[in-house]
């Protein structure tokens, strides 16, 4: 019998949700399928996280995160930063779709973009929170990055706002929904529609990275199809989440808990090159990427070839 390929994954359980389909492709043995044998790293931060970037570079580097995933805009950072990893294939934007739900709430006193100039947004430094948000604002007065309040995972931007420690939140999946939840308006809706790259280390085997996106896939497919068989595992993950907010927050919470959407996937596929000019152009001009590197240096494009 052929021994299975060890695959280490690690998985932030306050954002669970951009690793669904392997949570759920191993609970249905697509991986096995594959002969790949799944070994889950619990890292999700029990204090303060200086980089979000650095701690999944260092990730890779201790052979703890072999395959994630994140928003373009910082994927493309992070492996440029990084002499251990490649981009490795694309999941496109859609609307209901965790990339498709970026957004910016705020509390009554606000109705229109442009009353954030000068006031302090909740975002995530080196996450695509930062990105999207000056992105989305850019276009109604000049971003500064003393508009940020830099915080960790969302649930804590979140509750910098409900607390009027902050004037907005960039927010996505099911922090939105926790928001308005909780009294929070949606301010705007981020008009990116940019999508989420998969990172793996550079030295595993091309024919398991391939092994890996076909067990993947097979579980976006399962769970585009299938999302009501699904949905207790994925209210038991966010109970976790929900255990971080005062006990009246969790009560109102927990009135909308079976209304909480489940998020579609698109299916992994090879990352367009147009695609990445496009972002990579936008970020150099802003000053948030090195300006000497091209599509060929951080994406492994021979996956699908």
């Amino acid at each position: 019998m052929e021994t299975s390929t060890l695959i280490n994954l690690s998985i932030n359980d306050y954002a669970f949700y951009w690793s669904l389909p392997e949570l759920i492709g191993i609970e249905n043995g697509f991986y096995e399928d594959e002969n790949l044998k799944i070994k889950v790293n619990n890292v999700t931060p029990v204090g303060k996280v200086k980089s979000k970037s650095q701690m999944y570079i260092d990730l890779q580097k201790k052979n703890l995160s072999d395959f994630y995933h994140a928003a373009e805009y910082v994927s493309l950072s992070r492996v440029a930063e990084s002499e251990d990893s490649k981009i490795v294939c694309y999941s496109p934007w859609n609307e209901y779709a965790i990339n498709g739900s970026f957004g910016l709430y705020v509390g009554p006193n606000f109705s229109n973009p442009k009353q954030l100039a000068n006031k302090k947004i909740a975002v995530e430094a080196s996450t695509g929170s930062y990105y999207t948000t000056i992105e989305d604002l850019e276009k109604y007065f000049p971003v500064d990055d003393s508009n940020f309040l830099k915080l960790g995972d969302p649930h804590e931007r979140l509750l910098s706002t409900l607390n009027e420690e902050t004037s907005a939140s960039s927010l996505l999946g099911i922090y939105c929904e926790f928001a308005v939840s909780l009294g929070l308006n949606k301010l705007m809706e981020s008009t990116r529609r940019k999508g989420t790259l998969m990172i793996s280390r550079n030295d595993l085997e091309t024919d398991h990275i391939k092994s890996f996106i076909r067990a993947t896939n097979k579980s976006i497919h399962y769970i585009n199809d299938h999302p009501d068989d699904i949905r207790d595992f994925y209210i038991n993950k966010i109970q976790f989440i929900i255990n971080k907010f005062s006990l009246e927050q969790q009560k109102i919470i927990n009135q909308n808990i079976s209304d909480i959407s489940i998020p579609s996937w698109e299916p992994w596929q090879k990352y367009p090159e147009d695609a990445f000019n496009e972002i990579y152009s936008w970020m150099s001009q802003r000053n948030l990427i090195n300006p000497s590197i091209n599509y060929s240096d951080i994406v492994n494009s021979s996956i699908f070839s």
